[in-house]
């Protein structure tokens, strides 16, 4: 492993071309929990098969503790593999999975994308983010946004065993829980006027993002709206929902399933 080597230094694109795009967000998928990844692969067969991109903007696995954990997530990856060879997918870090890396671009057929990220569709300019860079009004969780991803932390913590980054993920994840319930709404929200200025620097006609969890188009100004992805999740033991956002034409339609 280069000295420097740490997944905020993989290759990442910020601008792309869309033709037909698929998105999703906030899957949280988990190779262990059968039914998830049957949910998954389920909707690679059926609704994104019929697009031509799947964009994946964050949080797409519960946790990531680095690329030499691939094959602990091989019932979700095989399937994004074979999808590859028909579709192109491009995936954004979120704040769960933000340690993938170089190999799982390389092993998936992925392009990283950097956030935020301009994508390019017809004449439409849209601003495409997982969406937790813009909730600015959580101070605590932004310190801490920005030592996870800086080259030292992830640097450091790829020299732990294997073992000891996947007790510490899940620890950080139980602790992450609590500290949420605490929390309020609005600090867990993005900022609009953030947004607003995020948009307006680069021109776009829409924003797109995930990380809330609450789903639906949310008007910014008289003229620009952000469309928020919905996670997946149980509704039941054996019942797992979940949506994405496409577009007919050029209006964005959310599909549930």
């Amino acid at each position: 492993m280069p000295l420097f080597s740490c997944p905020t230094n993989s290759p990442k694109v910020n601008e792309i071309t869309l033709t037909d795009p698929c998105f999703i967000s906030d899957l949280h998928l988990n190779s262990e929990d059968a039914g998830e990844v049957a949910a998954f692969e389920n909707f690679l067969c059926t609704f994104a098969k019929k697009r031509k991109e799947l964009v994946i903007l964050g949080d797409f696995f519960d946790y990531w503790v680095g690329d030499d954990a691939l094959f602990t997530a091989q019932s979700i990856l095989s399937p994004l593999v074979k999808f590859s060879q028909t579709h192109s997918i491009y995936f954004m870090h979120g704040n769960r999975d933000f340690m993938v890396s170089s190999d799982f671009a390389h092993a998936t057929g992925a392009t990283l994308l950097a956030d935020p990220t301009v994508a390019h569709y017809q004449d439409l300019t849209l601003l495409l983010s997982h969406g937790d860079l813009w909730c600015t009004k959580d101070v605590e969780y932004q310190k801490l946004r920005r030592k996870v991803r800086s080259v030292w932390w992830q640097w450091l913590m790829l020299r732990f065993p294997l073992k000891k980054r996947l007790n510490i993920a899940h620890n950080a994840r139980m602790k992450s829980k609590t500290k949420k319930n605490r929390k309020k709404a609005e600090e867990m929200d993005v900022d609009a006027q953030t947004v607003i200025e995020a948009a307006q620097n680069v021109s776009a006609d829409m924003v797109i993002h995930g990380h809330t969890h609450r789903p639906g188009q949310v008007p910014l100004t008289a003229s620009l709206s952000r469309y928020v992805l919905g996670d997946w999740r149980h509704e039941a033991p054996d019942h797992f929902c979940g949506s994405c956002l496409v577009f007919e034409q050029k209006t964005p339609v959310y599909l549930h399933f």
